[in-house]
């Protein structure tokens, strides 16, 4: 059952990538980035996540990619890019599009979801005779 719930929810995310992906860009600066959503077996385990990225810009501009304050990846003077990385992420973290004046143009969190629960305090001691 869980196995068709997981296929259901890739289609549903790969059909809103489509539709995104044939909007037209109506910003300064648009960009589309996939997957967003990074799901582990169990909780605190790291996730391997093949993140792809594409931006365009109406005008030609210098621009940076970051994950949290790390930089990725630059482009110089140019109205367009694209980029792909296989990503570790160990909780949520923050993919950004930056101008030379470390400006964030765009940004996307990128999530971990863990398919094990937190585990739930007891509300009352095994002990208790009520």
């Amino acid at each position: 059952m869980h196995g068709c719930k997981l296929v259901v929810i890739s289609i549903l995310g790969l059909l809103a990538g489509a539709v995104n992906a044939a909007t037209p860009c109506d910003k300064t600066v648009c960009w589309q980035v996939a997957p967003t959503v990074c799901l582990v077996d169990q909780q605190q385990r790291p996730c391997q996540l093949a993140v792809s990225m594409q931006w365009q810009s109406a005008l030609p501009q210098s621009v940076c990619v970051f994950l949290d304050e790390q930089q990725l990846d630059c482009w110089r003077t140019v109205n367009h890019g694209q980029w792909q990385q296989q990503l570790q992420l160990t909780g949520p973290a923050r993919l950004e599009l930056r101008d030379q004046q470390q400006q964030v143009l765009l940004q996307q969190q990128l999530t971990v979801l863990s398919r094990q629960p937190e585990r739930r305090r007891r509300l009352v001691a095994p002990w208790s005779v009520f």
